[in-house]
């Protein structure tokens, strides 16, 4: 394929859009804030445009535009000590430490805590345990219960996913703030029967969010944004899973920033997240 004759096709049918897009502007109930809306056709042109070039959109996108704020967030610090001598059963452990790391292995059991906010935790023992009837609900109960034990559980907590897998289920909870999912905000767990197999927890407490807003860039021109991605181009025929947007916050070397609202589009479960007011694209 002639990848920069695909890109400029993309470069235009973005020029397109922004010349033909027609707003349709309302007070919205909303913040106090006007709202702009993109029209179907709009949306329709730039899809059949995306889809001629192998980048099939399987998911809405979101027509209503709103002013967004920028939200304070700081990661979950985690009592690596207390956590520790909780999972054990046991005082006085003293982890390996390794750089950023912390990590104990005792009793089949593997906790690993890197800069005191991100936690893995794996339970050989349960490795390879049949579900035993476990239900999608029983599962969700195992995964909360495990939880509240080691005092990791938030109310802002929210099923995101319940998948079946071979030995029980693989949940994924996520954050709700408001009107808005936060991430990089999640637990990720593989349940079992027997408990809970495997989890990796990385949480955000939100702080505050600033009084100004600001417009926000269409869902659709952040579509046409990934849509041009050279990795993106260069696996098609693709498929768009997700449109949606959030508040973002990956600062690794950070233990609070500001969250920015970002649209998440996901391509073949590959996430890209477009700041909402920049166009800039991390992942």
């Amino acid at each position: 394929m002639d990848w920069a004759r695909a890109k400029t096709i993309l470069i235009i049918a973005f020029i397109i859009t922004n010349a033909f897009l027609a707003y349709n502007v309302w007070e919205t109930k909303y913040y106090g804030y006007r709202n702009e809306r993109i029209s179907d056709q709009s949306i329709s042109e730039v899809v059949s445009i995306l889809e001629g070039r192998g980048i099939q959109v399987n998911t809405s996108i979101p027509k209503d535009i709103y002013a967004n704020g920028i939200l304070t967030v700081e990661y979950m610090e985690i009592n690596v000590q207390e956590l520790m001598e909780a999972v054990y059963e046991k005082k006085g452990i003293v982890p390996v430490t390794q750089g950023d790391s912390v990590k104990h292995v005792e009793d089949g059991i593997i906790l690993e805590v890197k800069n005191n906010k991100e936690i893995f935790y794996n339970n050989l023992d349960l490795r390879n345990k049949p579900k035993v009837g476990l239900s999608q609900q029983d599962a969700v109960k195992i995964g909360e219960d495990f939880l509240k034990k080691y005092n990791l559980y938030k109310p802002s907590m929210v099923i995101d996913s319940v998948v079946p897998i071979q030995d029980g289920y693989s949940l994924s909870l996520v954050q709700q703030y408001k009107d808005k999912l936060l991430e990089v905000s999640i637990v990720e767990m593989e349940v079992t029967s027997g408990g809970v197999h495997s989890m990796h927890l990385l949480w955000l407490n939100p702080m505050k969010m600033e009084a100004s807003r600001k417009k926000i860039i269409h869902a659709i021109d952040a579509l046409i944004k990934v849509a041009g991605q050279k990795e993106v181009m260069k696996s098609v025929p693709v498929e768009v899973d997700t449109i949606r947007l959030v508040h973002y916050f990956d600062w690794a070397t950070a233990r609070e920033g500001q969250a920015f609202p970002a649209w998440k589009v996901s391509v073949n479960g590959q996430a890209y997240y477009v700041n909402a007011f920049s166009g800039q694209i991390n992942k």
